[in-house]
């Protein structure tokens, strides 16, 4: 019978120092998220009660969610605009975009290589070449003015070049019409 006893209570030893433990665990746990929100409190502030300090973060919480929410409705309010407007309403704007992917050399593949036409409505703008090889990549920008390059274009570049015009003029017949 001593032996049952003696085992129960080894048992319940057992059981006590894992709750010590956890209890523990938790108690630091509570001192590290009280040390954080304490730290929130500067100058006089220093020695707030942690009820004071988690009140200032709050309110300082409020406030940010304050403006992100403006931030969102300034967001959402653009993209409207943007929506409602027709597509060569903005002036300067980058209209007319044209992508042309290509393999720049034999040993690589899957058209990795690209040349990007962004041009505004008057056909001004820029092209973007990335050339891929195996051990790296290297990029390129070039100005339009009026269609045409202010350096020599690439092959690519000019085909870019020409299907962004061409979707441009595309573009014009149907901006006169509605």
């Amino acid at each position: 019978m001593s032996n049952y006893v003696t085992v129960f209570a080894l048992v319940l030893a057992y059981v006590a120092l894992v709750a010590a433990y956890c209890a523990l665990r938790t108690l630091a746990r509570l001192r590290q998220a009280t040390t954080v929100l304490a730290k929130g409190a500067r100058g006089p502030e220093a020695h707030a009660s942690l009820i004071e300090a988690t009140q200032r973060n709050t309110e300082r919480t409020e406030i940010v969610a304050e403006e992100i929410a403006d931030l969102r409705a300034m967001v959402a309010d653009q993209m409207k605009k943007r929506k409602d407007a027709q597509p060569g309403a903005a002036p300067g704007g980058l209209s007319h975009i044209a992508l042309v992917r290509y393999d720049a050399f034999g040993e690589m593949s899957g058209r990795m290589s690209f040349s990007l036409a962004l041009l505004d409505e008057h056909g001004d703008g820029v092209t973007i070449s990335a050339i891929a090889g195996s051990a790296d990549t290297r990029v390129y920008a070039k100005s339009i003015s009026d269609g045409k390059g202010e350096h020599d274009l690439s092959p690519e570049e000019h085909q870019a070049v020409t299907a962004a015009i061409a979707k441009r003029r595309k573009l014009l017949p149907s901006r006169k019409t509605a």
